[in-house]
């Protein structure tokens, strides 16, 4: 395997076995429909030729994202050699990537539906997810984007297969109080289901399965962008109704944004960061007139707000007359013109 520009904080796949396997998880032959998939950080392509492996009547079309000049020659050659392949020389946190596929035509063929109805029966995104800061704000934009409709969730329910490392998989499913709980935390669960695909166990040890090699995690204390770290295999769906609703998604951004600072205070000494005179809002999530699930009691930390008592929290900041006017976040359309500097 070729090093190359783009191989920095990155770990791919290199055991076939384990990438057929993995592909099977996908349940991409379950309704029989053909499949259009998204492929992210594909590397040299292991995954990807696990994934041409299945018959043209699963596996319609292969778009493949890839910035690292290095894996270049390996997945041109696969694009020479299938059809079904479309190589697109660009990271998946390009937001502008996203706008480019549509208008190139990659998704003319697929219907646009609602999320009442069901799991998109031809669209997946699978990948790798990098090691590097930005990575982990493209997995928490992501899952943002299903209260907003937005990018790949446009066309309706769309799953996302993902390998990530497993500090990423700890915030994600982290619960009330643990001290991995952040605002991926939260916003994960309101928003998707979500599930561990393969054993937890099951791709290690990393060097066993992942390339390049990195230090043994049972050994040494890795930092979650260092390459080593244990790989989960998540499987993100969105909900029917997700708990982020588009036109509170501002709100709900902010929130989580500011009182993560201090997750171990209790709300009631953290309220204050949200603005002077926050408190009030103190009187609105601790009505006893709310469901008891709502409701919450004011010495609970950040960290222990469970996903019901962080709607609650958002309702009232909603209706506040003077909560801060610089809260809203880029738009969809303003994602696209995002540049964020290549390697």
């Amino acid at each position: 395997m070729k090093k190359g520009v783009g191989t920095s904080e990155r770990s791919y796949l290199f055991n076939p076995v384990a990438a057929r396997e993995l592909v099977e998880t996908y349940g991409l032959e379950e309704n029989g429909y053909p499949k259009i998939v998204l492929e992210t950080y594909p590397g040299p392509g292991v995954l990807t030729r696990a994934l041409l492996a299945l018959p043209r009547t699963t596996l319609k079309k292969l778009i493949v994202c890839e910035y690292g000049r290095g894996f270049h020659p390996d997945l041109e050659a696969l694009a020479a050699a299938d059809d079904r392949v479309h190589l697109v020389k660009e990271g998946a946190y390009y937001w502008t990537v996203y706008h480019e596929l549509e208008e190139q035509g990659h998704f003319a063929d697929l219907p646009r539906l609602d999320f009442n109805d069901g799991i998109h029966p031809n669209f997946r995104m699978v990948g790798h997810l990098p090691l590097n800061v930005l990575a982990a704000q493209w997995l928490s934009q992501i899952l943002r984007a299903i209260a907003d409709r937005a990018w790949m969730y446009a066309y309706g329910r769309v799953p996302i297969h993902l390998l990530i490392p497993e500090p990423q998989w700890q915030r994600v499913s982290a619960p009330p109080m643990s001290k991995d709980r952040c605002k991926l935390s939260i916003i994960a669960q309101a928003n998707a289901d979500f599930n561990l695909t393969l054993p937890q166990d099951y791709l290690k040890p990393y060097n066993s399965f992942f390339y390049p090699r990195g230090h043994d995690v049972t050994t040494k204390k890795l930092k979650d962008t260092a390459v080593g770290n244990n790989m989960m295999a998540v499987n993100f769906v969105p909900k029917i109704d997700p708990i982020i609703k588009s036109a509170d998604s501002d709100e709900w951004d902010f929130l989580t944004r500011q009182l993560f600072v201090n997750k171990t205070l209790s709300l009631e000494k953290s309220i204050s960061y949200l603005a002077p005179g926050a408190s009030i809002l103190l009187e609105h999530v601790t009505d006893p007139k709310l469901p008891l699930e709502a409701q919450i009691p004011i010495k609970t930390p950040i960290r222990g707000l469970t996903v019901e008592q962080w709607r609650s929290l958002a309702n009232a900041f909603s209706k506040w007359p003077f909560k801060p006017d610089n809260i809203k976040a880029l738009t969809n359309d303003e994602w696209k013109e995002i540049k964020v500097e290549r390697k």
